[in-house]
């Protein structure tokens, strides 16, 4: 990261503050843990914490400044940290402040990514094609939401030719204000499936709530949509009624500007893509990443279109993308003498997700036995029930060996799984990671997806 991003002046007019600040900053921090000198430190307060209380500590470890309301200042007793400290009146709003201002001073082009599915791996890959080619940032990990996106956009140098920004969402209205925030000039709505479908009433009220993304952008924008869509009509004419002219399209129809032609299955969990770009046709080779890459091939090379990239960077690139920690990536583990894999896909899980990471274990297992270890889908709501019983079809057609479950929602699947198939449901981690490691054999592959709070990541490391 490069050094001074903010000046003092850039500071004050962007926080509104009569506070005094001699230094520039190098970048911003909400973790008092892993500031790093220099930069400045945001007290965001959680549920069980107020960053207030980790001033000092975020301050001894070399910060230049902290951010701190009036009244915090005296609850704290901040008093001996008077010239390390900017007053404000809300800490939020001056994050938000921050990451508005940050987004006024870029001069290059902004893309907003969101979706029920993919946005984290999609993000990665362009990424990873364009890292060598421009000056490019993306949102750390997951930081996606109303504290992240902010905290990631304020990061973003001023001279960068793209940024890279998710969008994520648990409830309406939320999507808008990211939107207004970042105002972004692509907009990237990768699908839209039943993820969080427990905050709102039916697959509409998501779409609706996604095509948010479009609030922020103005008539110069561009809009990428996959044309496979269900609420395709409702997305498009919701970025119409924002004054959106520029579309494009991606899918399986001959009519989609980004076109996919056929798909060729290959020896080794390799299979080649053949599709149709405005101008000229293209394939590429995906190595070890599931089917579902094949429509976030397309949604990458849309956006590469939109951006006016030569394509064919992606062709050569994306053979050597790897799925990434906690979704999707193949690990080698030699546990007790025995070695096997492990797909680690455990960040996140929704139903279209968890059917999907069954088929990549079926067909990268095929030869071999295929384990899986499933833990909860949160934010399903009233449909809880439902969408885990309905893992049943998907564990039998991909020819599961031993399904090992965890959580009060997977307990309803497992009661009703035939016995053949029928690992252990294990109360807590501990008992599931004892129940496993008696069953591992050698070449043996195993699936790990749950939701994040499931924290299966723990278990998987135990076998490291």
């Amino acid at each position: 990261m490069k050094s001074n991003n903010w000046t003092p002046e850039e500071l004050k007019e962007a926080l509104l503050t009569n506070s005094k600040i001699n230094f520039p900053i190098s970048n911003i921090s909400i973790n008092s843990e892993l500031v790093k000198k220099g930069e400045l430190f945001i007290p965001i307060k959680g549920k069980r914490y107020d960053g207030h209380q980790f001033i000092s500590h975020a301050l001894s470890k070399g910060a230049n400044y902290s951010l701190a309301t009036g009244s915090n200042y005296k609850k704290f007793k901040l008093n001996k940290f008077k010239k390390k400290i900017i007053l404000v009146k809300n800490i939020k709003d001056s994050l938000n402040n921050l990451a508005m201002y940050s987004r006024k001073r870029i001069k290059g082009k902004i893309l907003g990514i969101t979706g029920s599915l993919g946005k984290t791996s999609i993000k990665e890959a362009i990424y990873f094609i364009l890292k060598k080619r421009i000056d490019i940032q993306k949102n750390d990990g997951n930081f996606n939401n109303l504290i992240g996106m902010p905290v990631s956009l304020a990061k973003f140098q001023k001279n960068i030719d793209f940024g890279i920004l998710e969008l994520g969402m648990n409830r309406k209205g939320e999507i808008k204000k990211l939107s207004n925030i970042c105002m972004p000039d692509i907009a990237l709505i990768t699908k839209i499936s039943n993820a969080h479908i427990g905050n709102f009433n039916n697959l509409k009220d998501i779409a609706l709530a996604k095509s948010e993304i479009f609030s922020g952008m103005n008539n110069s924008g561009i809009a990428i949509l996959n044309d496979t869509d269900t609420y395709l009509s409702l997305l498009k004419e919701s970025a119409k009624l924002s004054g959106i002219k520029q579309f494009i399209f991606f899918g399986k129809s001959k009519k989609s500007d980004i076109s996919l032609l056929k798909v060729e299955y290959q020896k080794n969990n390799k299979f080649k893509v053949y599709v149709n770009v405005p101008g000229k046709k293209i394939n590429f080779l995906l190595n070890n990443l599931g089917t579902h890459w094949i429509e976030n091939s397309l949604a990458i090379i849309s956006v590469l279109f939109a951006m006016g990239q030569d394509i064919q960077l992606f062709s050569e690139k994306i053979k050597h993308f790897q799925a990434i920690k906690g979704r999707g990536k193949l690990l080698k583990a030699t546990f007790d003498k025995k070695k096997f894999e492990i797909i680690d896909d455990s960040y996140n899980s929704s139903p279209e997700s968890l059917s999907s990471s069954m088929s990549f274990l079926h067909r990268y297992g095929v030869t071999r036995r295929k384990i899986c270890v499933l833990g909860d889908m949160y934010e399903l709501g009233k449909f809880s029930r439902k969408f885990h019983l309905s893992l049943k079809k998907d564990i039998k057609d991909n020819k599961i060996f031993k399904v090992y479950t965890i959580g009060k929602q997977m307990k309803n699947l497992y009661d009703t799984l035939p016995l053949a198939v029928k690992g252990e449901h294990s109360k807590d981690l501990e008992e599931l990671f004892a129940k496993l490691k008696e069953l591992i054999k050698s070449n043996d592959v195993i699936l790990f997806k749950g939701s994040r709070s499931m924290k299966l990541d723990e278990v998987i490391d135990k076998f490291k």
